[in-house]
């Protein structure tokens, strides 16, 4: 048993001598045609792509795993063994991501070991961050370009990988004042206030307003809702109306009137952004003689009913 183990190990040593005499005297191409050895590539990443990537503020770090074998020929077994243990260096570049996202690899330079009939794997982050103008729920994704150069008899590989993601939405907007906001009215007038508000989200946004607080006897009403189309410059208006107390006798009050404004996205009411504020100054000045109209008529009422009641009595 022992001889025949000995003549198994002789047999293997000597074929291995013969294969390494024949890519000694071949030329390298024609080496290489024989024994057919290629590096192959294989590139993912983890499960943090799996939550959507909030856009600015966030930079989410990806884990990149890449995978590396040495496919072989038929009689390519013998020479690949004489590479085990070898190294081969893989370069990773980002070649390729949209406008609106920007992505780095920490480290792109790696090397794996030479394993016959194994995967090897090595890893690497890379770090993700996306601009407030990348479109929410859409196909985000970076184009890695992965290389495992030439070692010997192993031939180069190159190819490109796209990894996807998805951008999150971010609610975002910008209210202005037209006008101003603090308005002198006389008590018996309405004061009026514009409310310019802006999308700087990443998809088509309602704006829900109320009105937050109101002093007593004052009335105030603000427009429900607003809706803005996606993208940076769209916007809306909305009005806020304001009636002082009307009180007989003169006024001056000055009160202060709160609404909110709280953006969501527009096809789901859950997704929401935090709530805005702003105040308005309304200063009540004069006379108010409400129910004028009405004594004036009740007055010349009894005047006409006094002069009928008069001629009755001189016909009498």
């Amino acid at each position: 048993m022992t001889k025949k183990i000995k003549a198994v190990k002789a047999s293997i040593i000597t074929g291995i001598v013969l294969v390494s005499m024949l890519a000694a005297v071949l030329p390298t191409t024609s080496a290489g045609l024989i024994f057919n050895l290629q590096s192959v590539l294989n590139v993912t990443w983890g499960n943090e792509t799996k939550q959507p990537v909030v856009p600015r503020g966030e930079l989410r770090e990806l884990t990149l795993a890449i995978s590396h074998t040495v496919t072989r020929g038929a009689i390519g077994r013998g020479m690949l063994l004489l590479y085990q243990g070898n190294q081969i260096v893989i370069n990773v570049e980002i070649v390729e991501t949209p406008t609106w996202c920007t992505a780095n690899i920490a480290q792109g330079t790696l090397s794996v070991t030479v394993q016959p009939d194994q995967i090897t794997t090595v890893y690497t982050k890379l770090s993700l961050q996306v601009a407030d103008n990348a479109p929410a729920y859409g196909l985000g994704y970076v184009k890695v370009k992965a290389t495992a150069r030439k070692a010997g008899l192993i031939s180069a590989y190159e190819q490109d990988f796209t990894l996807s993601f998805i951008p999150d939405y971010k609610p975002l907007i910008k209210p202005s004042l037209p006008e101003t906001n603090s308005k002198e009215i006389g008590p018996m007038d309405t004061a009026i206030f514009p409310i310019l508000i802006e999308n700087l989200g990443n998809a088509r946004t309602v704006v829900l307003l109320n009105v937050v607080s109101v002093p007593k006897d004052w009335n105030a009403i603000i427009t429900s809702q607003v809706t803005l189309e996606e993208g940076a410059g769209s916007t809306a208006t909305a009005y806020l109306v304001i009636k002082p107390p009307k009180g007989f006798g003169y006024h001056y009050d000055e009160q202060t009137i709160k609404i909110s404004m709280q953006p969501v996205k527009a096809d789901d009411y859950s997704k929401k952004g935090e709530i805005t504020y702003e105040s308005f100054l309304v200063q009540s000045r004069g006379f108010s003689t409400p129910g004028f109209d009405a004594i004036a008529f009740i007055g010349a009422l009894a005047v006409v009913l006094l002069i009928i009641t008069c001629i009755q009595k001189r016909k009498k």
